[in-house]
């Protein structure tokens, strides 16, 4: 005996020791979830190729997170003016702390000139402001720097944003567990005492817990800190959850034994020895199994339950606690571990799965019919979509989620969640032609269902930069073209009156005089109006005049449009150089009037006759532009001429340089389109629109300058719609390699096929039923109407561990009965022999998940109440339809295949 005290004392110094470098070695948890713990996706789905892009955009978008801060009235009231003063003084003041806090760009509602509605509610009652906010601090201290810099006298203020509602989520949770301790250590405690009477036993089982958990958790964040062991903000608390539950359950079964052992006379060190032996091995056999199913889970492509793999390294650190550090605790106290009662009767007998399983082995088909009538509704119930909102998980009074839901009951609910598009070239794109082919596809978006709207690099507020778009442009030559027909008609009739008298030659001299001063007059009168310039000349001087009388320019299409108008118009350039020629030699001939007067007369006669005939041409020509005129107004009401254009000049000019800047990656080679979606953004039909959308806009750029482009889809509402398809696929996964071995380690305990078999599907038909009522539940009483996207398989593996482990427990029973008995009778004694055992551990164990409850985070709420209804209708389900089975199966009829016959044991 002090052989085995002195080893055992050893022992139990070293795990003291342990524990001590636990704690000192422990990461920080918080900082080391909220940095490895968030879910991550495959690098090839959308949303983690349009993250890549993001993050090679520039300094002002790459590594940052898009946060938004709700100014709201707190009633239906619109914000007064003193109200919105303040807002705007805020924001200002945020302008100037941009660096401070790591802000890398501002859109507030005084920007939004496009689209009254994006950052101004309907009602007047909110307005948003959008933030992008590098990740130099984590974003929960972004989250409190924020909160201060924009709080605002008079209008309720709030932060908000995915990342900051996933990091709430995760302080709940953090939170949370400290109540899950404290809940579950009391109700334990209490438990084990009505079970007992001992004072001892629950101290020593929660101990044994306390040390297993303690280093587990800091083995497993080391892990996760130093070689990127898989971990997310689920780990801890199931890690707790498990052990509390299987250690308490264990803890019950060695203490069990061991008051069996000292009520048959054995000493202290024998019935330590023996306890440990005779439970132990149930307790081997189910501690390895679960650490296999949980080991399991590493082959998950999904890190979420990836990271459920740490539980298996708790269960071991508990196999080796309860086979070394509890035994050393019984040998000190023997008969005083059951303090103050002196009892030591074990009730091992359980009347009540003795009644059920004895009715199930004498009307079979009746309890078979009973347990599937009660089953389908449940089942049937279990069906539909899941809840990927991470909004759903926090309480309502959280702020971060109060600012989502006055986003969502005041603007598009799809404004606090955009979807980004990013289509990444191998060139740059800000040039005329591949920004057309964005435009185009910006327009194309804006008409699909499910869509608010659609803002772009040509459409920055989702209303189209409108001199950029050739039926603009034809409508302002329409305007030049109009004032120029009306200068050309004037001097047309100028020209047809045009008269010069030769009566009188009297007075050759100063009617010689006054007619140079005409040609003059005249010549410079055409050179006004642009008659005899050349095309180019006179689309110069309307160029000058556009801009002196109207501040406007001509673009480079339009300067080419009317080129081509005045080139068709003036058939003949040989009269313009004619004209301009008669003009001048007109000019010299009346200079030399006094040498030749009968012949200036003739010249007279002549040129008359000459402007007439011009003035004929003229009106010819002002005809010519009419048509034109016409033409193009016909043109620009042509659908097909609403298509973006921009000259070079003006994408050199830098008029538009912060409107594309916002929208081009430094490189010029990518460029994104944000999309404000109708619905839910995390809807089915929202996640499908987005599934969608990066098939059509690759198909929408075939056969065009982009089409070898990337195009990615980001966005919260992308990242639900890969998150579902990767966990759906994942859960598939592991839900066959996990079910597939358990059942195997099944048929090794049972030394059966069909038992085995039975038990794995009444786990499954359990499983179903907890989620069918889970969701009535949550539905009728914590108003929400989805279970959440990750519940379903936390329940499942929760279920599928305790319903392995009692099954673990009745089928080694099971063996240990008489072999020669039937196999019906069999399971009846084993069923009335570990009844109490497992009627305790689920009582433990519910009461365990139950300490969830208070967290106030809805996964870990929606999976205590599938695991407390769970394990009672399992412990209901495994002596109502297995006995009857087992009745069934192997006396019922008379198979002729002996290898699924169950086997008995000889002698």
């Amino acid at each position: 005996m002090n052989k085995f005290f002195k080893k055992y004392i050893g022992i139990v110094i070293v795990w003291l020791i342990l524990i001590i470098a636990a704690i000192m070695t422990m990461p920080n948890s918080s900082r080391l979830v909220a940095n490895q713990g968030q879910a991550k996706l495959p690098v090839s789905v959308q949303s983690q190729v349009a993250k890549t892009i993001k993050n090679h955009w520039g300094p002002k978008v790459s590594h940052t997170r898009q946060v938004f801060v709700v100014f709201n009235s707190g009633s239906k009231k619109k914000l007064n003016d003193a109200q919105t003063t303040r807002i705007t003084s805020t924001l200002s003041n945020l302008d100037n702390k941009q660096k401070g806090l790591d802000i890398a760009s501002i859109v507030k509602p005084s920007d939004a000139t496009g689209l009254a509605n994006q950052f101004i509610s309907k009602d007047g009652t909110t307005q948003l402001a959008e933030l992008t906010v590098g990740k130099r601090d984590s974003v929960r201290k972004m989250n409190t720097n924020l909160k201060q810099a924009t709080r605002t006298a008079g209008v309720k203020t709030y932060v908000t944003s995915s990342d900051v509602l996933k990091s709430d989520s995760q302080q709940a949770t953090k939170a949370g567990i400290w109540k899950i301790e404290v809940i579950a250590a009391v109700v334990i405690f209490l438990i084990l005492v009505l079970i007992f009477r001992s004072l001892w036993i629950p101290v020593i089982s929660l101990l044994s817990t306390a040390v297993s958990y303690l280093i587990a958790l800091s083995v497993v964040f080391n892990l996760a800190r130093h070689f990127n062991f898989p971990i997310s903000s689920d780990t801890q608390v199931f890690m707790l959850v498990i052990l509390l539950g299987l250690g308490t359950d264990f803890s019950i079964m060695l203490f069990n034994e061991f008051k069996q052992q000292l009520r048959r006379g054995s000493d202290q060190l024998e019935a330590t020895l023996l306890a440990r032996k005779n439970a132990g091995k149930t307790i081997l056999v189910a501690s390895l199994t679960l650490i296999v199913g949980f080991g399991l889970l590493g082959l998950a492509s999904f890190n979420v339950y990836r990271s459920l793999a740490g539980v298996a390294i708790g269960i071991f650190v508990l196999l080796l606690v309860l086979a070394t550090f509890t035994p050393f605790f019984m040998f000190v106290l023997a008969e005083r571990l059951f303090w103050p009662s002196r009892n030591l009767e074990a009730h091992n007998y359980s009347r009540s799965w003795g009644f059920l399983s004895t009715q199930s082995v004498a009307h079979p088909i009746i309890a078979l019919i009973i347990a599937g009538v009660v089953a389908i509704p449940f089942v049937l119930a279990s069906q539909g979509r899941l809840n990927y909102n991470p909004a759903s998980e926090l309480n309502s009074d959280s702020p971060a989620k109060v600012g989502y839901k006055v986003i969502q009951n005041h603007f598009p609910n799809g404004q606090g969640t955009p979807v980004t598009i990013y289509i990444k070239a191998d060139h740059k794109l800000q040039n005329d032609k591949d920004l057309m082919q964005v435009d185009r596809v910006t327009k194309q978006l804006q008409e699909q269902k499910g869509i608010h709207s659609v803002t772009s690099a040509t459409q920055p507020h989702g209303i189209p930069l409108g001199q950029m778009y050739v039926n603009q442009q034809i409508e302002m030559l329409n305007t030049a073209f109009g004032n120029t027909e009306k200068g050309v008609k004037g001097v047309s009739k100028k020209l047809k009156k045009a008269s010069i008298s030769t009566s009188s030659l009297g007075q050759i001299n100063s009617q010689s005089r006054a007619i140079s001063q005409m040609m003059t007059s005249i010549q410079q009168q055409f050179n006004n109006n642009g008659i005899f310039e050349t095309p180019e000349q006179m689309v110069n001087q309307m160029q000058k005049q556009l801009r002196d009388t109207h501040r406007r320019r001509l673009t480079q299409v339009q300067q080419n449009i009317i080129l081509v108008a005045l080139r068709r118009t003036m058939n003949d350039q040989e009269q313009q150089s004619q004209m301009n020629s008669a003009l001048s030699s007109i000019g010299l001939k009346t200079n030399a009037i006094n040498s030749s007067t009968t012949s200036f007369r003739n010249e007279l006669n002549s040129v008359q006759s000459q402007f007439r005939s011009y003035g004929s041409q003229l009106n010819n020509f002002g005809v010519s532009i009419g048509l034109s005129n016409a033409f193009l107004k016909d043109v620009g009401q042509s659908p097909s001429t609403k298509v973006f254009y921009i000259s070079k000049a003006i994408l050199k000019s830098g008029i538009y340089k912060q409107t594309f800047a916002e929208y081009m990656s430094k490189d010029q080679k990518s460029t994104k389109l944000e999309v404000i979606l109708d619905g839910n953004p995390s809807s089915p039909a929202a996640m499908r629109t987005v599934r969608g959308l990066q098939n059509q806009v690759q198909y929408d750029l075939n056969g065009t300058s982009l089409k070898n482009a990337k195009v990615a889809v980001g966005g919260d509402t992308s990242t639900m719609a890969d998150t579902q398809q990767t966990a759906k696929a994942s859960f598939k996964k592991i839900t066959i390699i996990v079910g597939v071995a358990m059942t195997l380690i099944l048929m090794l305990v049972a030394g059966s096929i069909l038992q085995p078999v039975y038990m794995m599907g009444a786990l499954g038909v359990t499983y179903l039923m907890s989620l069918g009522f889970t969701k009535w539940f949550s539905g009728q009483f914590l108003d929400q109407k989805f279970l959440t996207w990750n519940m379903p398989f936390l329940t499942y593996m929760m279920l599928l561990t305790l319903g392995v482990d009692y099954s673990i427990y009745l089928f080694m029973k099971y063996r240990q009965t008489n072999p020669d008995s039937k196999s019906s009778t069999r399971m009846i004694n084993a069923s009335i022999l570990i009844g109490t055992v497992v009627i305790s551990a689920v009582i433990v164990i519910g009461v365990t998940f139950a300490s969830l409850i208070p967290s106030g985070v809805l996964t870990l709420i929606q999976v205590a109440i599938a695991m407390i209804f769970g394990l009672i209708i399992f412990g209901l389900v495994v002596p109502v339809i297995i006995p009857g089975l087992m009745k069934l199966t192997y006396e019922g009829f008379d198979f002729k295949w002996r290898n699924l016959k169950h086997k008995k044991r000889s002698n």
